[in-house]
């Protein structure tokens, strides 16, 4: 019995010392990459980013110029001096002073030449930018474009990150505007209610794309919600939805492209746009509750989305 324990302990002991060589030579391979993205450019080799480009940070917009000398200058957009530094180029790395980020260049010209050739490029607005990824996953944005990039920040004025900068998510997870709009949900609650506050869902509000509510089940709409707009549920991970009477609009498409198995909807919904369900390839096992001879079964029957849906009487 000894000898067994003694042969299961030294087996333990090889597997740790094993364990500790795999993540020391993990650590030095990291390490050398990082090293080696400066030393070996790889396919960036041949990337010309001399020149000036508009910086966006989530709302913030300024102005950079890269010299050929590796110095890098940031001004606000009335010209005054933010930071002077240097910059290095690496294989999708991009070294700011002494800080190292992730990198990717994008030029859309290129890759549309690439895909449908030269000859016609007129029907298309095709950007040139690169974008730098941190440690904790923040994105900022150089395009050389200062149209582009205002329109970055108007894209950016709806994610999460601008959210959290604004303060207007609560301590749940919901993002909610003086107006009463939610605009986001990203709290990990499995069942939800939305706040008596909230009179209206905006678009995305609850897009996995977006990661909001990645991990709720279901939703349920209080009375106080008058409208939900175009994409409010589009992408969901929410499978359950219960609609209480008293909401007045849903528009085309607010729970398109979603993974919307159960939806409950009261008698009446004043205006209801054909779509609201519509999904690429068609739904698969939806289920419709509502009530036999209601003007919303009746809408429904009139309207069926396409793809494996069922009405469920009530």
């Amino acid at each position: 019995m000894k000898r067994k324990r003694k042969r299961n302990f030294k087996r333990v002991l090889i597997i740790d010392a094993i364990l500790i060589v795999l993540i020391v030579a993990m650590f030095i391979f990291v390490k050398f990459r990082q090293r080696d993205a400066f030393s070996d450019k790889g396919e960036y080799k041949s990337i010309k980013i001399e020149g000036t480009w508009y910086k966006v940070d989530i709302d913030e917009m300024t102005v950079v110029t890269l010299d050929k000398k590796e110095k890098y200058v940031e001004k606000d957009t009335d010209g005054k001096q933010i930071l002077s530094t240097t910059y290095e180029i690496g294989n999708h790395a991009f070294k700011l002073g002494d800080t190292k980020l992730s990198m990717n260049y994008v030029d859309e010209k290129k890759e549309v030449e690439d895909t449908i050739g030269k000859d016609d490029l007129s029907d298309y607005h095709l950007r040139v930018y690169f974008y730098t990824i941190d440690k904790s996953g923040k994105k900022i944005y150089y395009f050389k474009s200062e149209t582009d990039a205002a329109d970055q920040v108007d894209d950016n004025t709806k994610t999460n990150e601008y959210y959290e900068k604004a303060g207007l998510f609560d301590e749940k997870g919901f993002a909610i505007d003086e107006d009463g709009l939610l605009l986001a949900y990203k709290g990990n609650e499995k069942e939800i209610t939305l706040p008596a506050e909230v009179v209206g869902i905006a678009e995305n509000a609850m897009s996995a794309d977006y990661d909001r509510a990645l991990k709720t089940e279901k939703v349920t709409i209080p009375s106080t919600v008058k409208k939900i707009q175009s994409g409010a549920f589009a992408f969901s991970n929410v499978k359950t939805v219960v609609i209480n009477p008293g909401v007045a609009q849903i528009e085309e498409w607010a729970f398109g492209d979603s993974l919307l198995t159960d939806i409950y909807l009261p008698d009446q919904i004043q205006i209801m746009q054909p779509g609201i369900f519509e999904t690429q390839g068609g739904v698969k096992g939806l289920k419709i509750h509502c009530k036999a001879g209601s003007q919303v079964e009746n809408f429904i029957k009139a309207n069926p989305p396409k793809g494996d849906c069922k009405i469920v009487s009530e």
